[in-house]
């Protein structure tokens, strides 16, 4: 098990992905950068409100190349998406408490990126967000969404 955010668990999720014959599969195999953008909030015990948690993947050939903490946002240049949501919304996800595919669709999550691209290799995001969201082992030691007072 390893701890929200740390570098054990953005290790975590690369061996898990690159771990998914199935994944590997149907990935693209051109190469994608992407960030995911967590916005603090002031229901999430990790991300406070004001400030920010930001990762890079790079998937290049059915692979994941990349997978770790940024320090800062990423400046925008080769990149292919960049995913964005609320800390509790992120969170959420992990635990396995919401779909991340509705809540893109709701809106939730701001998608910037080829949505064409998205929809072309939707098998592949499909079983990317289900590692993410229910095949991690996460350890919470502030707590597990939903938190309370969580809409």
């Amino acid at each position: 098990m390893s701890t929200i955010y740390s570098d054990a668990w953005y290790d975590d999720m690369k061996l898990l992905i690159n771990g998914s014959a199935e994944f590997r599969k149907l990935a693209p195999t051109q190469r994608m950068v992407m960030t995911l953008e967590v916005i603090g909030d002031d229901t999430s015990p990790y991300v406070p409100s004001g400030s920010a948690v930001h990762f890079l993947v790079v998937l290049d050939h059915g692979e994941v190349t990349e997978y770790r903490r940024l320090t800062e946002r990423h400046d925008g240049k080769g990149l292919g998406f960049r995913f964005t949501a609320p800390a509790t919304v992120w969170e959420s996800i992990a635990a396995g408490q919401i779909d991340p595919i509705t809540s893109g669709l709701r809106g939730q999550i701001k998608i910037r990126g080829d949505m064409r691209f998205l929809m072309q290799n939707a098998d592949a995001v499909k079983i990317l967000v289900d590692l993410y969201g229910r095949q991690v082992t996460t350890e919470w030691p502030q707590g597990k969404p939903p938190y309370a007072g969580a809409e």
